[in-house]
Order: structure tokens, then sequence, then C-alpha cells
């Protein structure tokens, strides 16, 4: 008596599974093309809407000339800040007489709990995605901070529900610094890895170095994905910058400099030899895909990166760090003032570079501020001008073939 209900279900599976495939053979060659979702990761030279910090950053000896500097770029300023400190910002930002009253009313104040100033690393990267049939929306690709506090890596989803942003999260290691695009590739150093929670899994899948550009092309639209040395810094945007789509400045450092800077102990000596080499490779190795540009750069001193490359780009203005005096002080007057030439040197040759790309410059002194680990580029976060990006026909998004 079982096997008739077990011989009836065979033959039902049977025909179930003739009656799909012939259904498929038939609507194949019918059906029209399939539209699909395309992203890509957005460039900070590409237009701005709004750029957020922390209101650490407004306590720092040049952080309220740093956002005076930022409005006058037509950008939003919008300051994280932590419940325990925003009536001290208030009555910082009520009370300074750097900023006027329109220069007040571009400041947007968002209370979200954090710890660390470095804005960059810990929030997600900016992607345009585009679904078929609707308008372009912003997208934010969230990894999991290096750091790994708990309040920084949960600033990102405070954010967005605040102001309704999409976030997606990957679980890889990932500061916001190790990352650098021209809205096609996608340039990182070897300072990536996977979520050490994952890694507890013991996933069979491979390791993630081979996996890594087919991840960033899916998630990010990284046309491709390009590794560098970590020696230089760990963060690439300590080192490197997109100008635009086709160039990118690396940092370079002059052999003869190192010798002649005061200071530098045997051991930062030999160091700081072994960084300009190797970004002397990385930028050869660039090369082979876009115009790399040279940006000079003092000797790395107490591991100290003083980077004319760590800037703000902003709807066509560059906030270039200045510094104004070596890290380490000197009592031979006349080695002071020979240093102090040569970083004046130095920013006349960045300020050109610069503007032979078109940016007008502004130079904020960060002295104070490197000496923490980074300059300005690392305390910001970009916030793109969809509206500006979508209609810019020189650089629109891949739509979406969708015919009827």
């Amino acid at each position: 008596m079982k096997a008739l209900p077990l011989l009836a279900t065979s033959v039902l599976s049977f025909v179930a599974a003739w009656v799909l495939l012939s259904w498929t053979q038939k609507t194949a060659s019918s059906k029209p093309p399939i539209a699909i979702t395309t992203v890509r990761p957005i460039a900070e030279f590409e237009q701005t809407f709004g750029i957020g910090l922390s209101e650490q950053i407004l306590f720092k000896k040049q952080g309220l000339a740093f956002i005076k500097a930022l409005l006058a770029t037509n950008t939003r300023v919008y300051v994280f800040i932590s419940a325990d400190h925003r009536a001290e910002v208030e009555k910082l930002l009520r009370s300074t007489p750097l900023l006027h009253g329109l220069e007040r009313e571009s400041i947007v104040k968002i209370q979200l709990e954090h710890e660390s100033i470095w804005a960059r690393d810990y929030f997600p990267i900016p992607v345009l995605k585009v679904i078929p049939h609707m308008i372009p929306t912003p997208s934010f690709i969230d990894f999991v901070y290096r750091d790994g506090n708990t309040l920084d890596d949960a600033a990102i989803h405070q954010l967005a529900l605040a102001i309704n942003l999409s976030v997606e999260h990957l679980p890889i290691v990932l500061d916001g610094g190790n990352f650098m695009t021209n809205g096609e590739s996608c340039v990182l150093s070897e300072e990536v890895s996977e979520d050490p929670e994952i890694l507890l899994l013991n996933s069979p899948e491979p390791p993630l170095e081979s996996n890594l550009a087919e991840i960033f092309k899916a998630a990010l639209g990284c046309r491709k994905t390009i590794i560098v040395s970590q020696i230089p810094h760990p963060h690439v945007d300590m080192w490197m910058k997109f100008l635009n789509t086709t160039t990118i400045a690396v940092n370079q450092i002059d052999p003869k400099v190192i010798e002649a800077t005061p200071g530098l102990g045997v051991a930062e000596r030999e160091k700081a030899q072994k960084i300009a080499h190797e970004l002397d490779k990385a930028a050869n190795r660039l090369s082979q895909d876009f115009q790399v540009v040279r940006l000079p750069m003092p000797a790395p001193m107490t591991d100290t990166f003083m980077t004319y490359s760590n800037a703000v780009l902003s709807n066509g203005k560059a906030i270039v760090p200045r510094y104004s005096h070596q890290l380490k002080a000197d009592k031979n007057k006349a080695r002071a003032v020979a240093y102090k030439k040569l970083l004046a040197g130095y920013e006349q040759e960045v300020e050109q570079t610069y503007r032979h790309f078109g940016y007008d410059v502004t130079f904020i002194d960060a002295n104070e501020l490197i000496q923490d680990g980074g300059a300005f580029h690392c305390v910001t976060f970009h916030l793109p001008d969809l509206d500006a990006i979508f209609k810019d026909k020189g650089f629109l998004a891949i739509k979406p073939s969708t015919k009827p």
C-alpha cells in the first residue's frame, strides 16, 4: 500500500520538472534582458553636499579656521557631537568671532555618540547606486573599524537612522583612510583583513586577498582594485591623492633632504630612506594605470608624516595642511631657518600642483593635528551632492539597459 503514494509522488515530480524545463526553454529567448542594479564608488573630487567631522576638531588650535575654510567651499558642515560636549560646542560656535551668521547657519549639529576624531576611518565609503526604473540613490558601504571601538563603529548606523541613509555592512576590517578611488578604480594598502569574529567561524572560503577584487567590484563597483605596500603608511590617504579620474598624486621624499633634516637619528634616517624607496615603487606601480604626479614631503620625524596629500577636496577647492615648523626643536638657528625655507618651497610646489589640476588652494596649519597621527582628510567624511554628480555628463553613473 505504501508503494503507490511513492510512485505517484515520483511521477508528479517528473512531470513538474519537465513542465518547468519546457517553460524555461520556451521563454528563454523571448524574455527581455534583466535590468541590473549598478553601483560605483564616489570620488572625493566629485561634487560635495556636506562634510562631516567630530566636534573634537573644533578644539584643536586651527579647528575653527578649518571649519571656516570648509564652509568657503560651498558645502554644509555636519558636526557630530557627543551628548557630554553639546553645551560646550554650542557655546564655542556661538561666541567665536571667526564665523558670521550665514556660516553658522551652514553648520548642522548632530548628536552622535563617538570617541575618535578620525571620522574618515570609521565612517563608510559612499557609493552611487542605480536601481532600474528609479532615480540614483546614495548608499554607504561600512567596514569594521580597525581600532575596534564600539561607539565609533556604530556611529554610521546612528547617522543612518537620523538622516535616512542606506548602509550596507561588510565583515572586512578596513579603515576609510586606507581607501582611495577615482570613481572607477580603487586603491588600498595591504592593511586589510577579515573580521576576526568571522574568522572564528573557520570559513572554508579561500584567503580574503584572493577574492578582494571580486568583493570590491560587487559591493562598491570598483572596476579594478589595486593593492599597494603598507610600508609608506598603512593608510593610503597619508601618501596619495586622486586629483581627477586619470591623475593620482603620490608623495616623494628626496634622499638628500633626509640627510639634511635636523633632529633625525640614525634609525629614523634609515627608516625614512626605506619609506622613500617604497613611495617610488608605489608611484611606478600606479603609473601603469594612472598619470602620476609627485608631491614633495619632508622626511618622517618620530613616525609622523608631514604630508600634503592628506588634504580635503571639496567643490573645486583644496584645503591643504601647512607645517609651519619642524616637529623637533633645533637649537641651531641656521638649520631651523633653512628647514623653514625648505617647507615654504614645498608649499609653493604643492600649491602649483593642485592649481594645475584646477583647485583653489587654502593652507591651514596642521602642526598640532599631525602629531596625533593624521591631518585634515583623516578627520572628515564626505557626503556627495547626488544631484550635481548625476547631472555631470562627463562623469555619469552607468544606467542599466532596460529594453521593453
